[in-house]
């Protein structure tokens, strides 16, 4: 009886998978006490080595949407230090999936060496707020799908998901926006950086106020976004697939 309950409860689940925005809380199931250790650890958290920069449970998730979507074209704004990039590339590998992996950062001389040496990802020097000129148009469109955007820079949010959207985005792709929980931010306010917490909140807002005026272009993905909670993760309502 109890197995064919939790079946019941996945069917039931897949059946509601893919939502609108619209249907959806800003609100998370994990109190907001606990993402100042998980946010601030987040740093420590190291693939080969290098900061991948990436919650526990994005670490556990991300690899379930890549096997399943089994992306041709993963493109990362925000490459840090490198790590998330070669973590990218490396479950590719794993999964026997014939993709690219593109990451984009204002200053690549913050790569870490590692990163540097992997031949698997070309990462690109650009601004996001001239993203026409880092990821231009025609290049794009010769980048096969499905593809996996993951933005994850906080600069010109708006500008760049909008650019995508005119930009290539088909259906069956994946865009993802990172640190939209708005409990991540808050419990930072005490931080120095009075400027980047308003700014990483105002992103927040921006980003479902954008989610809004194309609920029927995109759907969340309650499958991987509730995984672990409703919104228990780094991204709240942001795991969205292309209709």
């Amino acid at each position: 009886m109890m197995i064919k309950s939790n079946l019941f409860a996945q069917e039931s689940q897949e059946n509601k998978r893919f939502v609108k925005i619209s249907q959806r809380e800003d609100r998370c199931d994990l109190p907001k006490s606990v993402w100042r250790p998980l946010t601030e650890n987040a740093y420590f958290q190291t693939w080969k080595g290098v900061t991948i920069d990436k919650d526990p449970t994005q670490i556990a998730a991300y690899p379930m949407l890549l096997y399943e979507l089994r992306p041709k074209t993963i493109i990362e704004l925000g490459a840090l230090k490198g790590g998330s990039a070669i973590w990218l590339a490396d479950n590719l590998e794993i999964f026997g999936i014939e993709g690219k992996v593109y990451s984009v950062d204002v200053d690549l001389d913050r790569l870490d060496e590692t990163a540097k040496a992997d031949s698997r990802i070309h990462f690109l020097e650009g601004d996001c707020n001239k993203i026409n000129i880092a990821l231009k148009p025609e290049l794009l469109s010769d980048l096969p799908h499905p593809w996996l955007i993951i933005e994850d820079a906080h600069v010109n949010m708006v500008g760049v998901v909008e650019y995508f959207h005119e930009n290539g985005l088909q259906s069956g792709d994946y865009l993802i926006v990172e640190d939209t929980n708005k409990f991540m931010w808050e419990v930072w306010l005490d931080w120095d950086d009075q400027a980047y917490i308003e700014l990483g909140l105002q992103k927040v807002d921006d980003f479902r106020k954008w989610l809004m005026k194309h609920e029927n272009d995109y759907e969340i993905d309650t499958f991987y976004q509730d995984m672990y909670g409703y919104n228990a993760s780094k991204n709240w309502n942001s795991i969205l697939k292309r209709v």
